[in-house]
């Protein structure tokens, strides 16, 4: 099991959010590359862009997951581009702890 920690940044800039208005959305990558729908696991993105899957007790199963960030109003017009299904960021998640960084300014995370 692995515990998830992260940050949005923004040309490798610490980006602000507005409070409780985006999530970061983790979900399984099967081994034929299909994603796990039904398994996905949501992070509240902080003001300061960090986040931390709480969740089963913040522990996820090791293994690689499709990360999109999801936000409402103006926030996810900008944000579009990470979010599902047309995310583009692929991550390992391995046992013990992970930190994620997410660079927005970059389509591939």
């Amino acid at each position: 099991m692995g515990r998830v920690k992260g940050q949005l940044v923004e040309n490798g800039q610490p980006k602000a959010f507005p409070a409780y208005q985006a999530f970061v959305q983790l979900t399984p990558v099967g081994a034929e590359g299909h994603l796990d729908v039904a398994r996905s696991f949501t992070a509240v993105v902080n003001e300061d862009g960090s986040f931390e899957v709480i969740a089963s007790g913040g522990e996820l199963p090791a293994g690689m997951y499709q990360v999109a960030v999801q936000a409402r109003g103006k926030l996810g017009v900008q944000l579009k581009a990470f979010a599902p299904p047309q995310s583009p960021v692929r991550r390992e998640i391995k046992p013990g702890s992970n930190l994620l960084t997410i660079d927005l300014a970059k389509s591939e995370g």
